[in-house]
């Protein structure tokens, strides 16, 4: 810590928060994720934290949050991650209403190329939503928030997730893997092209009825290779949903509805032929004001001195 200034607070989670940070000697700027040892050993979630470390380690994408490194102190573990500072896609969304299907593609096809490059490694994702969509300085996406993700073999039981984004099997505890995602990827394309999801209610149980129902309307503005693929990818049986063949997210690339998108420009970057949406507006890399302001308060931490874990391991 003694390398880095913290400016400010970006944002806060269920037990730590993510600041923005500047490495003294090289004036490059990152975000700082600092998570409480004591709220983490209290809630018995040690394995948790230390997955989401090697997962990070084990994925380098350029449509996926990079960590840096990962160092500790008495009171918390910090992750130590690549920047992204034009806000995220939630707020966007929010101050948009809704996003045109263009718009909405090359941010769905962005999660598609990072979901590819997670599942052939086995990882599940289990966590889409907007507010883990970050927009880069030049408006790409990011999958940031990897503390849900899981390297799953076979098939795991943990109910977890956003009630609007929970995948049937998940409900009924079936036991699921990566194809929750592809399911989540369906409610996230209807959102962002609806402005809300599609079995929204204020009641997460009443939520549960209806996605267990499978029962959606379809706004009129959605055009018919849109209603298709989120017909297909909201596939109650996990073995019938649009990528959880032996395809893949290749069979999700192939749909109508991506016909005639430019995926190689998309994954080089190429801004000349495929160009971000949404223009990202900043000063600098310390010019946070994409993100919400939060009252800066020192805080009473509880020191945790014997959960010490290896954090200096390839």
């Amino acid at each position: 810590m003694k390398d880095i200034t913290v400016i400010r607070t970006l944002g806060h989670g269920a037990f730590g928060k993510v600041c923005l940070a500047c490495h003294d000697a090289t004036g490059v700027h990152y975000a700082l994720k600092s998570q409480s040892k004591n709220a983490i050993v209290e809630n018995n979630l040690q394995e948790h934290v230390l997955m989401e470390r090697s997962i990070l380690m084990q994925l380098d994408h350029p449509f996926i949050l990079k960590l840096t490194c990962a160092f500790q102190d008495d009171y918390d573990i910090f992750f130590l991650l690549e920047l992204l500072i034009g806000g995220e896609l939630f707020s966007h969304l929010r101050k948009a209403g809704r996003f045109a299907e263009p718009t909405m593609k090359f941010y769905a096809a962005g999660v598609i190329l990072a979901f590819d490059h997670m599942h052939q490694k086995k990882i599940a994702y289990r966590d889409l939503k907007p507010e883990n969509l970050v927009l880069d300085k030049d408006g790409y996406l990011k999958v940031v928030d990897l503390g849900l993700a899981k390297i799953v073999p076979g098939k795991t039981w943990t109910l977890c997730g956003t009630p609007d984004y929970l995948a049937p099997e998940v409900i009924l505890n079936e036991g699921h893997d990566k194809a929750v995602d592809y399911w989540a990827l369906g409610v996230l394309m209807y959102e962002l092209v609806s402005g809300s999801p599609p079995f929204y209610a204020d009641d997460p149980m009443e939520v549960y009825e209806k996605i267990l129902s499978g029962n959606m309307s379809f706004p009129s503005h959605f055009g018919k290779y849109l209603n298709d693929i989120v017909r297909k990818l909201l596939k109650l049986c996990q073995s019938k949903r649009l990528g959880n063949g032996k395809h893949g997210c290749g069979a999700i690339k192939k749909h109508r509805f991506f016909s005639g998108f430019g995926w190689d420009d998309l994954l080089s970057r190429n801004m000349d032929k495929l160009k971000p949406p949404i223009e990202v507006k900043v000063a600098d890399d310390a010019d946070a004001h994409n993100f919400d302001q939060y009252e800066e308060h020192a805080e009473d931490k509880i020191a945790r001195k014997s959960w010490n874990p290896p954090l200096d391991e390839a």
